[in-house]
């Protein structure tokens, strides 16, 4: 019950303090892999390119294309609500069961948590620099068997 009445309180606070403009976040965004620590399952990505657009006042669309050394590609397409909520995929996209959750800190600030049947396995924390120029992510979480992980993801 604490756990759902902090959420209750972040999600309100978020919405108050959602008044400026997220403008500098929209656009091209592409990884990069040497200034990135990645897992051992990202050994083949050749590149990644993460596209956000405003697609109305209060939601942002997210595409994802990742393409491996061999010529591979992955998309995935997402919505967000600006002011934080629950991330709806198009394309692509987790399992079944798996639900992520935005949470707005301010423009340059906020964490994405997972959740896997109901269970938090990984909360994401997603900061983009004063000049909007890279933004990085830092996942944490607990893999299917247990263990725990951490990487990091630098997109300039």
């Amino acid at each position: 019950m604490r756990k759902v009445m902090l959420l209750l309180v972040v999600f309100g606070f978020v919405g108050l303090i959602w008044a400026q403009d997220t403008s500098p976040t929209m656009g091209t965004w592409k990884l990069n892999i040497e200034k990135s620590k990645l897992p051992p399952t990202a050994a083949n990505l050749k590149e990644a390119i993460v596209v956000f657009r405003e697609i109305d006042a209060n939601t942002v669309e997210g595409r994802s294309t990742q393409t491996t050394k061999d010529g591979k590609t992955t998309t995935a397409k997402f919505t967000t609500p600006k002011s934080g909520g629950i991330q709806t995929y198009q394309e692509g996209g987790p399992a079944n069961g798996t639900s992520t959750i935005s949470v707005l800190v301010d423009p340059h600030k906020f964490y994405n948590l997972t959740l896997q049947n109901g269970k938090q396995v990984q909360l994401t924390p997603i900061s983009f620099d004063k000049d909007f120029k890279t933004y990085t992510m830092t996942y944490k979480g607990i893999d299917p068997q247990g263990n725990p992980y951490e990487f990091f993801v630098l997109f300039e």
